[in-house]
């Protein structure tokens, strides 16, 4: 049986993530001790609020610390895999598990990113929202009708689609969604319209 790995993107960080992996595993501990940022990565990581661990250009290079960290841990214990992937920013966790850069790397090559996407985003009001259970076609049409500039940003699975763009034309759309006979509009915890031209 082949294994796969799929890292995750930005969305579920919260505070405290990857704390128990350093202050438990010597080799977590030096991974992340030795990633030079010009901020200080494990404060972010461990001691700060919701508000600023979700800010993209702390987001990302906590994101890809924590997954480097895991997928260390696991190989620690015998468990490697035949294949990895990512969603949108776990593409770059996925190329690190792959050897295509090392932990370090991956780390400060995602804090440029995530300057970069902070950045392009300037001024604009946005928002991200999980749509479960419609179809992609009323949801394209229920984008199109709204005020204000939102589109289909990923398409997760059947049955979970996500929107994004500027947050009232966001909150419109969800709330349509809703009303079209969708079972959620669940808003995501980013700070950018990510995978619109609004990027």
């Amino acid at each position: 049986m082949k294994l796969g790995f799929i890292y995750a993107g930005q969305g579920t960080q919260y505070v405290g993530m990857g704390q128990s992996f350093y202050e438990n595993d010597e080799d977590c501990k030096n991974l992340l001790d030795n990633v030079k940022l010009d901020f200080d990565l494990k404060d972010i990581m461990f001691n700060s609020d919701e508000k600023t661990i979700s800010t993209t250009r702390y987001t990302q290079p906590a994101m890809v610390a924590v997954a480097n960290m895991a997928t260390l841990l696991l190989k620690k214990n015998g468990i490697t895999p035949d294949y990895v992937c990512g969603l949108s920013l776990g593409e770059y966790s996925a190329l690190s598990a792959a050897g295509v850069f090392d932990p370090e790397t991956a780390i400060q090559v995602v804090r440029e990113r995530g300057l970069a996407m902070e950045k392009a985003a300037e001024g604009v009001e946005s928002a991200m929202m999980a749509i479960l259970g419609l179809e992609r076609e009323p949801l394209l049409d229920i984008c199109v009708g709204c005020d204000g500039y939102v589109s289909i940003a990923n398409y997760n699975c059947p049955g979970q689609l996500v929107i994004a763009g500027e947050k009232k034309a966001v909150e419109e759309a969800g709330q349509k969604a809703l009303d079209h006979g969708a079972r959620r509009a669940v808003p995501l915890n980013t700070s950018g319209p990510f995978h619109t031209k609004l990027l």
